[in-house]
């Protein structure tokens, strides 16, 4: 796999500049290499795969739907083509989108393989289904175990939650005095 300098720990405000990570795991997904798609290796699609869903998917979504950032979809990145994705990776936009190459994030080489890339269909995420999900289901506190009654004074219908993607959290709100009650850690979710 080709090294990516930006494959890093990043800090708290590079995290909210550049994004999450999927909390998929990539080599879990179905390659869609096809031939209306630049020509790819299977090495350069899985390469660009790990970069996607490290940088990308966070904003863009897993399947290019888009999120906060706008959708990434065949039937656009085609029609707009490598020259105009290229330029766009690399000098990125005022609404957000990172400049991953004028910044040294990525090479010549990295954004060509990028812009390659989003012209083929996505990656399909693996099936969670119910017999997946009941078998990755933990007991915290058993049924007998919980309160009966309420344990705080908040006012339970005016909670409001905002979701930290780039954290991996959730914070539970008080609607009434604005505080933060909790954060919650929930992994990321794309």
């Amino acid at each position: 796999m080709m090294p990516y300098a930006f494959a890093k720990d990043l800090g708290e405000a590079e995290t909210r500049y550049e994004g999450a990570p999927s909390g998929i795991d990539p080599s879990l997904t179905e390659d869609m290499i096809d031939s209306e798609g630049p020509p790819m290796t299977v090495d350069e699609f899985k390469a660009a795969k790990q970069v996607y869903f490290e940088r990308c998917a966070g904003c863009h979504g897993v399947l290019r739907k888009g999120a906060t950032g706008k959708p990434l979809t065949t039937d656009i990145t085609r029609a707009r083509g490598s020259v105009y994705l290229k330029t766009f990776i690399t000098f990125g936009s005022p609404a957000g989108m990172p400049n991953w190459g004028s910044s040294g994030e990525m090479t010549e080489a990295e954004v060509d393989l990028m812009a390659r890339y989003l012209q083929h269909e996505p990656p399909q995420p693996p099936e969670w289904g119910m017999e997946e999900m009941r078998g990755s289901w933990q007991l915290v506190v058993a049924p007998e175990d919980r309160p009966s009654k309420k344990m705080n004074a908040y006012d339970v219908d005016n909670i409001f939650s905002v979701t930290l993607r780039d954290a991996g959290q959730v914070a539970l709100i008080d609607g009434d005095s604005k505080e933060i009650i909790n954060i919650v850690d929930t992994g990321y979710a794309v």
